[in-house]
């Protein structure tokens, strides 16, 4: 039996509060349904095709819209763990499909290494457990992001409405920026009010 070595990642949504993974596996794919999606199709590829699966690495980008260097340190462990048992990396390849995510840094990694490597298609994944259709996921996530974006105009009149009765409270930019996200009132981003941001949106609205 070959060994193998699997290999899962996401992209944060900022707007949507999802910003980190549990280091755990398993408690990561109750989080992220792209994570558990990858997971339960790489272990089914590795129990159809008598593959020992030694470990499972995930990873989330760092901005929600592109790839990074920031990857590399997850492909050096991955490429060491996989020299050292003789192993083959397992990868869902979502770059195949057409307006699908994909990761350019990566994809390129993947073109210029000599370690042994599958790519596995995106396939609709159907079980009696769960059902994970990738196509539908990525499209309601884009129509979810198309609304956000949308409504951008109304959330920066809420928050610069909901700042300036903090303020009148006698808040510093601070404390308003920390009540703003205790209160869950997204900036136009979507990340968290810092001092920083706070300040410059309120001058800008001033």
């Amino acid at each position: 039996m070959e060994n193998a070595v699997g290999f899962y990642w996401t992209l944060p949504v900022t707007w949507a509060h999802f910003v980190e993974l549990p280091k755990d596996l398993e408690a990561a794919a109750t989080v992220s349904k792209t994570i558990r999606y990858q997971m339960e199709l790489i272990r089914r590829y590795a129990k159809d095709h008598d593959y020992n699966l030694i470990h499972e690495e995930v990873f989330l980008e760092i901005e929600p819209d592109r790839s990074s260097v920031h990857i590399q340190s997850a492909l050096d462990f991955i490429e060491r763990m996989c020299r050292t048992h003789s192993a083959t990396i397992l990868v869902v390849d979502f770059s195949v499909v057409q307006n699908w995510r994909r990761n350019g840094y990566m994809d390129e990694w993947f073109e210029n290494t000599d370690m042994p490597f599958i790519r596995i298609p995106p396939d609709p994944l159907l079980s009696a457990e769960w059902t994970f259709d990738p196509g539908q996921h990525f499209g309601d996530w884009r129509k979810r992001h198309s609304d956000w974006m949308n409504s951008k105009h109304e959330r920066e009149a809420f928050a610069l409405r909901r700042s300036l009765e903090l303020q009148e409270t006698g808040l510093s930019v601070n404390a308003i920026a920390e009540q703003l996200n205790m209160e869950k009132t997204p900036s136009p981003t979507g990340k968290p009010w810092r001092e920083s941001n706070l300040r410059t949106f309120m001058k800008k609205h001033k």
